[in-house]
């Protein structure tokens, strides 16, 4: 059993990873590390957390912690978890939405329990991590992990004033595309959202109690910093593999809503251009976008 006062660690200082280490410590959880690829973030991250120290190297860190949540972006999970030498017994958590646990197949190999941790939220257009604490409260979290790690998991989830559901691995594309739907796509009905969760299992309403947060804090983020400034998803990170993966998700099991999100997709590019995607991105985007237009 994995309790309070087990020691835990991030990797990754960026906005989610410093939230996220906040909340957990204003709650009772023992937050003693931090590691980034800029010493100054970890440092960062650190000072805000009383008994957290920030640490050169993410192995450092995790030679000396029993918890590691990876906070760093989606693309960058695979290489930390395949770049550490992991302890038998210890937790290993990464907090993307899109992804199964196989991305830390390197450290369950080396006898590591691991897991996954999605907030359903945005934590785009905050300045502190204050405001990304404020976020957490009240939002679902998608929880996965094996053995007792899940059972932590989900204390965590609702001690943070959440709630946690379990979301199979050949659903994560579907539960990603929901999310990116209800926030990078802001003209995107919030029914269309709906939908895919009830695919997966969930009913209307329970939909709602997801989705409403996330939408909310999205409509704020337009009021105070814009269209351009509030945008984000795949598309303004010029992210190929991620649109790839809930366009053939929706194409198999939901084909009625992948004209509307490839169209949705197609309206978000000059969002992207304005956010600095290259014209080879736009290009290859489009490219994928047409093709699924044209099966069938």
């Amino acid at each position: 059993m994995i309790g309070r006062d087990a020691s835990v660690g991030f990797i990754g200082a960026g906005v989610l990873g410093n939230g996220l280490a906040l909340a957990l410590s204003q709650r009772g959880y023992r937050v003693v590390g931090a590691s980034s690829r800029r010493l100054d973030s970890a440092r960062a991250l650190a000072d805000r957390v009383p008994g957290c120290h920030a640490f050169d190297t993410g192995q450092i860190l995790a030679d000396a912690v029993e918890v590691v949540f990876i906070t760093t972006p989606d693309s960058a999970i695979a290489e930390v978890a395949g770049s550490i030498h992991w302890r038998p017994g210890q937790s290993v958590v990464h907090c993307c939405g899109a992804a199964s646990i196989d991305i830390l197949a390197p450290a369950e190999s080396m006898g590591a329990r691991t897991g996954a941790f999605h907030p359903f939220q945005t934590f785009a257009g905050l300045d502190t991590p204050e405001e990304a604490v404020g976020r957490l409260a009240g939002v679902t979290f998608a929880v996965h992990g094996a053995d007792f790690l899940a059972d932590y998991l989900t204390r965590l989830a609702e001690d943070l004033g959440g709630r946690s559901i379990t979301i199979a691995d050949r659903d994560r594309p579907l539960y990603h595309a929901s999310a990116v739907m209800a926030c990078g796509y802001l003209v995107a009905l919030l029914r269309a959202a709906a939908e895919l969760w009830e695919e997966i299992g969930f009913t209307s309403d329970e939909a709602v109690q997801a989705l409403y947060p996330l939408a909310r804090a999205t409509l704020e983020n337009v009021g105070r910093s814009g269209l351009v400034g509030a945008s984000t998803g795949p598309v303004v990170r010029g992210d190929t593999e991620t649109l790839h993966g809930h366009l053939e998700a929706l194409f198999r099991r939901l084909p009625e809503l992948m004209p509307l999100y490839a169209d949705l997709v197609r309206a978000s590019l000059p969002l992207g251009a304005r956010r600095g995607v290259g014209p080879d991105g736009l290009l290859a985007i489009e490219e994928l976008v047409d093709h699924y237009s044209g099966v069938g």
